[in-house]
């Protein structure tokens, strides 16, 4: 009677289909969309004591500004170039319309195909089936951690800088308790 009930169970092609993460597009432009706010917030900070920036996408010379956007390592082409130059007095205009943009899915297209918001797969309990973002690497946080997605610009940051120092995100050595990427960040 047992046998008759394998052929209902495909546990290899089933599997990896139930454990597929589809491709979010909310969660592919949040680093764009923080990139934006970030911009927009170092442009108003920019005649006060902090007018330089860690990682700043832009710069301001001569009433002209330069923009380049990195996302996920990569440089964003906007209008068909890396580096956009644009009038300082229009800048906040610019990012106004560049937000709006970014929300309505106008690059959703470019985000794709650098690999932000992609599909995953879960970690099944066989270990089997992963899909690793070959630009980094095998292990690393952006590939192990479970809510790597939903963190700020600045946790993976600093979860990047501790996995460099070869320490886990709580600031534990790798080398002495194991890769932790799960670990909570330390403060």
């Amino acid at each position: 009677m047992k046998d008759t009930l394998a052929g209902f169970i495909d546990n290899v092609g089933l599997a990896d289909a139930f454990n597929v993460q589809h491709d979010d597009p909310h969660k592919a432009r949040k680093p764009l969309l923080d990139g934006i706010r970030r911009m927009r917030d170092q442009f108003a900070a920019r005649n006060s004591d902090t007018s330089r920036a860690a990682n700043r996408w832009w710069q301001i010379k001569n009433g002209v500004l330069a923009m380049t956007v990195k996302i996920g390592g990569e440089t964003l082409q906007i209008n068909g170039a890396t580096t956009n130059h644009l009038p300082v007095d229009r800048f906040e205009e610019f990012l106004e319309k560049f937000e709006q943009a970014v929300d309505s899915g106008a690059f959703d297209d470019e985000l794709k195909a650098k690999g932000i918001g992609r599909a995953r797969t879960q970690q099944p309990s066989n270990g089997k089936s992963k899909i690793i973002d070959t630009r980094i690497g095998g292990r690393h946080p952006s590939n192990d951690r479970e809510d790597w997605d939903d963190l700020t610009w600045a946790q993976r940051q600093q979860i990047g800088a501790y996995y460099r120092a070869g320490k886990n995100p709580d600031g534990t050595v790798i080398a002495k308790v194991g890769y932790r990427p799960d670990a909570p960040l330390a403060d």
